[in-house]
């Protein structure tokens, strides 16, 4: 029976889509009609699994399509044809079809919908449709009729590969010319220079800041598909450097950056040195990491201005010959993900300045990058329990072995086939494990009258390149590439509209290097498909757990308890048996199991004992929280794994040692660094902390926007608060500190103090400033970024209150639960309706008073009061959007109710529910 309550859907944010309304429906009926002017690969692969369901179960389904402005994908009209139990027609004639009917019947009742809603992404998810339903018996026989009698036009065809073949040749000669892909790999400048995309100017906005401000170090953190390399060039020319030296591990990424560089930098010599060049007569030098070892001219030329490209590889012994160029040149590193696998915090190399940070979720929900569709696809032609998993991964011999057979590569080739794509070809990437899987692959492939081939870091970059060309011409009938060593980062080939997941990935920041390849904006493409072939073993569910985005305003997937949250237009498709797989390995492991084989895993990434510092910016391994959740204590996780330090064996739970390195893994909540770095100063000058303090502030300057005299600094005070009375005295830690931990005091202490310090850090500098036009309906933030949207950088000193005035913006930041809360801090603060909120003041505000009348009054033109609600206190608040106050009552405190524009959806009042009283 109809399960949906709204009787017209106009795919608002937060409210009913067509496409949870078609799910539905393919979910109860056992007959139903569709009639769509256009059908993509876009919309019909979000329903070709309740479609099969459908028909297993003996339902009958018919669908009327047509070929008007030639926007129907023939391969998709391929898949129809294919579907057993399926009956299709195609509205082929001259006249306008612009049909957009859905019809829903079984036993019981049924429904239909008539709107604007075709069978593509937009119309059933993203575009603003509007769809009216019909109920009645009547109108559902009325319209029966009615979809009959277009059946059954002279004008209307029944689908057949004869007339799929003849509008695909049709359809090819017509073909838009801004299908055609642009021009990537011209040698010499074409046309007129770039202009800087809103990404671009946002950071180089904030890298002119930082110059402003003497700094000489900077970090770009930025998604796959956000132009780092011409941002680059932009701040080269802002910069009016003269001296130029970037550098990259791989040859294939110098040959792009030098042609994006000679776009924007018309002026300027450019050379390649490395991969057979040497190019050393030019102002900006494009040179290989390896060609630097040998090369005294580049080793020994001054340069104005470095930039190391996919920084996050610069903590390789290779990349230390750089340090010595550093000197007098201002550096830029560039990374889409600068979370190493090795535990390594390459940040360090620019004193932990992050001009900018873009990252990939964000991206896509800004509209900078293409929204995917990612379908989880249950593989059980493998038998992963026969791989060796060793040091926190497969073993890549045994894993090729198992992943090349005849079965799977029939299974990836139909599932590909059935989901398709969204442009004007297939252009298809497949991820392999090892270069002879990836030979495998195409090779079974063109078995199968695919067009394939292999791409791999082994071939000459001109063969590389070539391929990448063919694959993005829609001439060519290059279709698929497989690839091993290469494409994870680096090149961009935007005419990619589909990507596989053809073995188990690593890590999330590698799966979303190699899901970025696809997500470029390019002409006729509106969605990236992605593939992911989800087998029986422990590391699938964190390719899912990667797309988790807490602030997108996409739909909700719930997934065994967890509800994963999506970015803007994009959609989770599991099979029923992947959902089951997934659910089974996310209970595999208990937190403790998971704490201790990350433990495990990077004791053998980093070749020592981990600290707790290793963790940070390691979003797949559990959180410093975590591990004390389970083991209180970081020493008590080491004893745990038998890797104790020489100098806490046999060290008594009481021992004071024990009790200071506890209270470092504490987040002291502190709203100035001074404390932290005055710690520091009592490590490394015992005897003269003052100076340690200072020198602090040399060793990190990316705190100098902190720095304060210690005398000013209230640090001492807070430091006395903070660590036991029986490490601090007389302004001295406890000599017994020193006697036992020797020359491992300062690791010990930097590997558990920076942890809460880089946080703290990045909180409260390294934030990038929005406008309150940039905040989203009813996704959670943080206090930070609350501030941040409001063109400030967050200060704990100034902004830890319940309510922020912003120039003309009013933030009210309110919880529901304040039973933790001293007694007269304990408000009433509740949704009466899912318009109306009650919240109640502090209790010197008065409806009188200056604080009071600011905030009843604030409903001027051009004034808005913002609403953000959080569950607890340190949880995100939710933005319920702009309030209106409704009434007031009461002082000291007052009550105020507030109305809101846009109704709390029904999946925010369930996560409310239960704090709400």
């Amino acid at each position: 029976m109809p399960a949906t309550s709204h009787h017209s859907i106009l795919n608002l944010p937060g409210e009913q889509r067509m496409l949870d309304a078609v799910r539905a429906g393919l979910g109860w009926a056992e007959e139903v009609r569709f009639a769509v002017a256009f059908t993509r690969f876009s919309g019909l692969q979000l329903l070709v699994d309740p479609l099969g369901e459908l028909l297993a179960r003996g339902g009958r389904v018919k669908l009327l399509t047509s070929t008007y402005q030639h926007l129907t994908q023939p391969e998709a009209l391929e898949v129809l044809l294919g579907m057993d139990g399926l009956e299709c027609r195609v509205q082929d004639g001259r006249t306008a079809f612009h049909a957009k009917f859905w019809w829903f019947n079984a036993k019981q009742g049924g429904e239909c919908w008539a709107g604007s809603s075709n069978l593509t992404k937009g119309g059933l998810a993203s575009n603003l449709e509007w769809n009216l339903r019909a109920l009645e018996p009547e109108s559902i026989e009325l319209t029966r009729r009615q979809f009959d009698g277009l059946w059954d036009r002279w004008d209307v065809r029944p689908l057949s590969q004869e007339l799929v073949h003849g509008y695909r040749a049709r359809r090819h000669r017509e073909r838009r010319p801004e299908a055609a892909p642009p021009v990537l790999w011209a040698a010499e400048p074409m046309g007129p220079a770039p202009d800087p995309s809103p990404a671009q100017r946002e950071a180089l906005q904030k890298l002119a800041e930082l110059r402003a401000r003497g700094e000489r170090r900077a970090a770009v953190i930025a998604a796959t598909g956000l132009g780092k390399t011409y941002l680059a060039a932009f701040d080269v020319a802002a910069s009016r450097a003269r001296r130029v030296l970037y550098v990259s591990h791989r040859l294939e990424h110098l040959t792009h950056a030098r042609r994006s560089f000679a776009q924007v930098l018309r002026g300027h010599r450019l050379g390649v040195v490395g991969g057979g060049y040497l190019e050393l007569n030019a102002d900006v030098i494009f040179a290989t990491v390896q060609s630097l070892r040998a090369n005294t001219v580049l080793l020994g030329r001054k340069w104005d201005y470095v930039i190391i490209d996919e920084f996050h590889h610069a903590e390789a012994p290779s990349y230390q010959p750089l340090r010595a160029l550093l000197k007098d040149a201002f550096l830029l590193g560039m990374t889409a993900t600068p979370e190493r696998q090795d535990g390594h915090d390459v940040l360090e190399w620019c004193d932990w300045n992050i001009a900018y940070e873009m990252r990939l979720p964000e991206a896509i929900e800004r509209g900078w990058l293409l929204p995917f569709h990612y379908f989880g696809i249950a593989d059980e032609t493998v038998d992963f329990a026969r791989i060796p998993w060793r040091n926190g991964r497969f073993s890549i011999e045994a894993l090729e072995r198992e992943l090349s057979i005849d079965a799977r590569a029939e299974l990836v080739l139909e599932q590909a086939l059935l989901r398709g794509f969204d442009g004007p070809k297939r252009a298809t990437v497949g991820f392999c494990a090892s270069i002879r899987h990836a030979a495998f692959m195409a090779e079974a492939f063109n078995r199968r009258k695919q067009h394939a081939a292999v791409v791999s870091g082994e071939q000459p970059v001109e063969v590389r390149e070539e391929l990448y060309r063919r694959l993005a011409d829609v001439n060519d009938p290059l279709e698929w590439l497989f690839a091993a060593d290469v494409l994870n980062e680096g090149v961009d080939i935007p005419a990619i509209n589909s990507i596989l997941f053809l073995r188990p990935t690593d890590s999330a920041s590698l799966f979303l290097q190699q899901l970025g390849r696809g997500l470029r904006l390019y002409p006729g493409t509106e969605v990236l498909t992605v593939l992911d072939f989800v087998g029986h073993h422990r590391s699938g569910w964190e390719t899912v757990k990667a797309l988790h985005s807490p602030q997108g305003t996409g739909a909700r997937t719930p997934i065994g308890g967890f509800h994963l949250k999506l970015p803007r237009d994009c959609e989770v498709v599991l099979q029923r048996r992947t959902e089951e797989m997934l659910k089974k390995s996310l209970h595999t492991l208990s937190r403790r199991e998971r704490c201790e084989e990350a433990y495990r895993t990077l004791r053998d990434e980093l070749g020592r004992p981990p600290l707790p510092l290793d963790l940070w910016h390691r979003d797949e391994l559990p959180s410093l929280s975590d591990y004390r959740h389970v083991f209180h204590t970081w020493l008590e996780c080491q004893q745990a794994q038998q890797d104790l330090p020489s100098w806490a064996v046999g060290l008594r739970k009481d021992h004071p040692v024990r009790g200071f390195l506890a209270t470092l893994e504490k987040d002291w909540q502190l709203p100035r660094v001074g404390p932290y770095a005055l710690l520091w100063g009592l490590v490394t000058r015992p005897e003269d902390p003052e100076t340690g303090y200072e020198e602090f502030f040399q060793r990190y300057p990316q705190w100098k926007v902190e720095y304060a005299p210690l005398g000013k600094s209230g640090a001492w005070k807070s430091l006395t608060k903070n660590l036991p009375r029986s490490v601090l005295s007389h302004e001295r830690l406890a000599p017994s500190l020193r006697e036992l931990l020797g020359d491992d005091m300062l690791p010990q202490v930097e590997g558990r103090m920076l942890y809460t310090v880089n946080k703290d850090h990045l909180e409260r500098h390294g934030g990038v400033l929005r406008a309150p036009s940039d905040l989203a309906l009813h996704v959670p933030y943080s206090r930070p970024e609350i501030v941040r949207h409001f063109g400030t950088q967050y200060d704990p000193t100034r902004h830890n209150l319940g309510i922020l005035w912003f120039g003309q913006h009013g933030v009210i930041i309110t919880k529901l639960d304040t039973s933790g809360a001293k007694k007269t801090h304990r408000y009433r603060n509740h949704f009466e309706s899912p318009l109306r909120f009650s919240w109640t003041s502090q209790n010197k505000m008065t409806r009188t008073n200056s604080a009071g009348l600011k905030l009843l009054e604030h409903h001027q033109p051009g004034q808005a009061l913002h609403l953000f609600v959080q569950r607890r206190s340190h949880e995100p608040a939710l933005y319920m959007g702009e309030v209106r106050v409704a009434q007031a009552q009461g002082d000291a405190p007052m009550t105020v109710k507030f109305d809101l524009e846009r109704p709390a959806p029904p999946d925010v009042q369930v996560e409310l529910a239960d704090v709400t009283p």
